[in-house]
């Protein structure tokens, strides 16, 4: 039985191979690929039941053989290279470098691991990582990312931690005990999930409101998470919260907004999206919507619209 993962690497570059050098013979191209004539003939077999969905015969691959030359149409998707450029690596580099450099410790052990590979494929080419490196300088545009470091190291630690909170919901300044657990990203932002000594119970915290931090000595044991309810996510929203919000966002906002967790439901409308989130507090999303303008639109409840038409004239009322 013929190797799969090895045809089907054969056949990943036989047709580019074709596209790009067409009516190249088939003896040329058992040379190329060190094939058999019968094998090769199986391979373009295969290739013409390829295409794509629906798979109908106008969306399948056209190979055609006329005498001993071969043609292949209907496959201008496989025309580009199989391979990266040295700038494509070069950028794939910076961009994972830039997000292991502003997120800290948290990042992922899989974007290390992708990083290696890219620094490998460059070492093998004109550039390397060095070099591109020393051309590009990363700086943390906010504090966040020392104390998301140093979060990193206490959920690890089990270490208590003492900071000083903003609630911006209520325009609040703080002073908390938590027992910091897991860090999470989302909607622009690092937060960190935490049983909360003040309230005695688990919160979530947005990590660039934290205006100051100390890792205590004092360890503590995480919660047993079986049969327990899920903490309330950023800004309170939880699934039975008793307030129901719908929104519904421009085209230009459906697809960021259908990747937010906040959101319990989302489906498309009149080329936006609706989505639905549940919360106890409505001030931190009057403030919050204020930031998209026209391209969010409230459904409901008519509570926030009203409170978004009073600060709106408010605003106006600056520049009478």
């Amino acid at each position: 039985m013929p190797d799969a993962e090895g045809r089907i690497q054969r056949l990943l570059s036989l047709i580019p191979y074709v596209l790009k050098n067409q009516g190249v013979t088939v003896t040329e191209l058992c040379g190329v690929f060190g094939v058999s004539r019968a094998q090769l003939m199986s391979d373009l077999d295969l290739i013409f039941m390829c295409g794509q969905p629906d798979y109908t015969p106008a969306d399948l691959i056209e190979v055609e053989i006329d005498g001993d030359r071969v043609f292949i149409r209907m496959a201008d998707y496989f025309a580009r290279p199989m391979r990266f450029t040295a700038a494509e690596l070069s950028g794939l580099y910076l961009a994972c470098r830039a997000v292991v450099e502003l997120s800290g410790p948290p990042a992922s052990s899989a974007l290390t691991s992708a990083m290696e590979k890219i620094a490998g494929a460059l070492q093998s080419g004109t550039l390397n990582q060095d070099d591109i490196s020393r051309t590009v300088d990363i700086h943390p545009p906010t504090p966040e990312h020392g104390i998301t470091a140093e979060l990193s190291r206490a959920c690890e630690q089990r270490r208590v931690v003492e900071m000083e909170y903003y609630t911006y919901g209520r325009d609040d300044l703080t002073r908390r005990r938590v027992h910091p657990l897991s860090l999470e990203f989302g909607m622009g932002h690092w937060y960190l999930r935490a049983w909360d000594e003040r309230s005695s119970e688990m919160r979530v915290f947005r990590v660039d409101r934290i205006k100051d931090l100390s890792v205590t000595a004092d360890e503590f044991e995480p919660p047993e998470e079986e049969g327990e309810e899920s903490p309330p996510g950023p800004y309170g929203v939880t699934t039975s919260g008793g307030i129901e919000v719908r929104l519904r966002f421009s085209s230009a906002l459906a697809r960021w907004a259908k990747e937010q967790p906040l959101f319990s439901q989302t489906r498309g409308e009149k080329g936006g999206l609706v989505c639905t989130l549940h919360t106890d507090n409505l001030t931190w999303l009057e403030r919050e919507l204020l930031k998209y303008g026209t391209e969010v639109e409230v459904l409901a409840p008519t509570e926030l619209k009203d409170r978004l038409r009073a600060r709106t004239r408010n605003l106006l009322s600056v520049y009478e």
